[in-house]
């Protein structure tokens, strides 16, 4: 259904900023028109506008490349989050404890976005980074996530996104999710075994607020080889015991907790 309050100027000067994000290098105009098709006194207009608002700025060649104005725009807006104050001293500890890389992570448009990370001291780094968005089904902090929606947010957030195979070990039946979700709540933690990436599993557990809904959701990174199947647990509960932590922080408390209806 069209939405009746679109704005397609608007619609337009984002989906260039998209692409000037994703290029590497610098686009003029009709690298632009080539790539969306938009008119070339459109792009013309956005960009000189976005220009003269500092979002971006001319190169060589009279091509155009983003300025730094809307990551000092995100980071202040991360800045506001009093989640990640909370997170960072008990995200800092597991990092050092376990020696894994810890992802913070809130619910945005329906998908699990990174808000903080905190690399661990071993050889192997991810590449993951602040900003970056991940499936509900098939990454721990998103089905750490899931399983505190609402069956009728879930059901949505489903259609929406699907739920697309990347492995051969993802789960694409939404009723087999949302049994898995189920054990989640159970147990108080949720586990990616390779369904995301091969070679790659995650241990996740669910942060609460004052009100008891979800705030969001921490959780550990680690190679199949160094996060072996008979840790699940003992890791399980250690994330549980800081994601509780760090609810504390936020002013939870058991008898506030929101549940699925």
């Amino acid at each position: 259904m069209k939405n009746k309050y679109s704005v397609p100027a608007l619609a337009k000067g984002m989906a260039i900023i998209e692409m000037l994000a994703a290029s590497r290098d610098a686009l003029g105009i009709t690298d632009i028109y080539e790539r969306s098709g938009l008119p070339k006194s459109s792009i013309f207009t956005i960009l000189s506008e976005l220009e003269n608002l500092g979002y971006v700025a001319r190169a060589d060649a009279g091509k155009y490349q983003l300025t730094l104005k809307l990551y000092n725009v995100g980071m202040e807006r991360l800045s506001k989050l009093d989640i990640r104050q909370a997170a960072r001293p008990e995200m800092e500890a597991i990092a050092q404890q376990l020696k894994f890389t810890v992802h913070l992570a809130i619910l945005e448009n329906d998908k699990a976005r990174y808000i903080d990370k905190v690399n661990g001291p071993g050889f192997v780094q991810f590449s993951t980074q602040i900003g970056q968005t991940q499936l509900l089904h098939n990454s721990g902090v998103g089905k750490a996530l899931a399983a505190f929606m609402t069956d009728e947010r879930l059901t949505h957030a489903i259609a929406l996104h699907g739920l697309p195979k990347t492995t051969e070990h993802t789960m694409t039946s939404p009723a087999v999710f949302k049994s898995f979700l189920a054990s989640v709540r159970e147990k108080g933690y949720a586990i990616e075994d390779e369904e995301g990436e091969a070679g790659i599993r995650c241990i996740a557990a669910p942060i609460f607020d004052h009100s008891g809904k979800t705030a969001g959701a921490i959780g550990i990174t680690a190679l199949r080889s160094e996060l072996p199947s008979i840790s699940f647990d003992a890791y399980g509960k250690l994330l549980q015991e800081k994601a509780s932590a760090i609810s504390a922080k936020l002013g939870y408390s058991d008898e506030k907790q929101e549940r699925p209806r």
